[in-house]
């Protein structure tokens, strides 16, 4: 092994492994009257995620530090392609059915936006500044066109979170700020479907809405309210077995274990996102240089904000937005890629600890 990685740890993927048994807990008691199907083809996602966390350690530092490019271009592609010949479902184009699981190409694009920014805002101009912009801006787009209006603002975010990080000037930030709130106000009266709109008004009122966009939110509070202390017990949550909430082993997995392993299950679970996110933090402060300390704090926007807009709407706390629960949701591509934004992070702390970069 190369030099550069010879002194990596462990504690981060032992985290997500514990996610990731949590997760088939949970899957299995929202998905039992199909058997072991879910299960299965998740272990296989988790497997191949926990590979390529553990594969970006053998990825050379300058290969990565000039990959974001081929990547980003490959993820436009992608997002053109899915939107012509993607797989229909809820009335929205985000995924290519490859028979032995689904792949959505606004998770690759994630990690190639992720890649791109971290190596455009560690040289802090004026000229990268805009450039990034723009490019997250398209892909935005392409992704809110699907309809994914859930991953287009997390991208959003987690650019801005970037931004915010690097040494850009802050004059420069703010009137990307200015210009971003407009097209969000007018992306929100002009641009928005319907029952996109709904669904952020519905936060505000749910019980206005309880029949209607609101429905599964508010079944889902009713779900994790009723697990008390302890919770129902692990398969004894007859909501979870009635299926009262919707997509309870993707969108909102957290009401299944709010149900049946109560306040002491969501509270180790959010512990175990505490821990993920504060190793994280350790890789931001002992960074080699600009580009991975960046690039982790784009991870960690990713994690600590998907988290919590995925429990917030199961808990009336964030409007429906349909981002999955990270290494716990039912999902091949957002295991995938989110792991190999974890592994990315694995490979930071290896180089910080070299102290190194092998050269050839």
């Amino acid at each position: 092994m190369p030099w550069e990685n010879r002194r990596f740890e462990l504690f981060i993927p032992i985290i997500v492994a514990c996610l990731m048994i949590v997760g088939l807990l949970a899957l299995y008691s929202a998905t039992r009257d199909s058997g072991l199907y879910f299960v299965r083809k998740q272990i296989v996602w988790d497997i191949l995620g926990i590979a390529a966390m553990f594969a970006m350690l053998l990825v050379r530092e300058r290969y990565l530090k000039i990959a974001g490019t081929v990547l980003y271009v490959a993820s436009m592609f992608s997002l053109v392609l899915v939107l012509f010949y993607g797989t229909i479902s809820g009335g929205a184009r985000r995924w290519f059915d490859l028979k032995f699981g689904y792949f959505q190409p606004s998770e690759f694009a994630r990690l190639a936006l992720l890649i791109l920014n971290a190596s455009l805002l560690s040289q802090p101009n004026k000229k990268n500044l805009y450039t990034s912009f723009l490019l997250t801006t398209i892909c935005v787009g392409l992704v809110a066109i699907e309809p994914d209006l859930g991953t287009a603002l997390l991208m959003g975010g987690i650019w801005f979170s970037m931004a915010l990080v690097s040494q850009v000037k802050a004059k420069s930030l703010m009137r990307i700020v200015l210009v971003t709130s407009l097209m969000v106000l007018l992306l929100f009266f002009f641009g928005l479907k319907d029952y996109q709109r709904d669904r952020i008004v519905s936060f505000f009122n749910p019980g206005r809405y309880a029949q209607g966009s609101a429905y599964n939110m508010l079944q889902s509070i009713h779900t994790v309210g009723s697990g008390g202390i302890l919770g129902r017990g692990f398969l004894k949550g007859p909501a979870t077995r009635l299926k009262f909430v919707p997509k309870n082993h993707t969108d909102f997995i957290f009401s299944v274990v709010g149900e049946e392993f109560g306040f002491l299950g969501t509270s180790l679970l959010i512990i175990l996102y505490f821990l993920l996110c504060w190793r994280i933090v350790k890789a931001i402060k002992f960074a080699k240089d600009e580009f991975w300390r960046i690039l982790c704090s784009g991870v960690l926007a990713t994690f600590s904000l998907q988290v919590f807009i995925n429990m917030g709407m199961c808990m009336g706390l964030a409007p429906v937005t349909g981002l999955p629960l990270p290494f716990v949701s039912y999902g091949g591509s957002a295991t995938l890629f989110l792991s190999i934004h974890v592994g990315l992070v694995m490979k930071a702390i290896a180089i910080a600890k070299s102290g190194t970069e092998l050269q050839t």
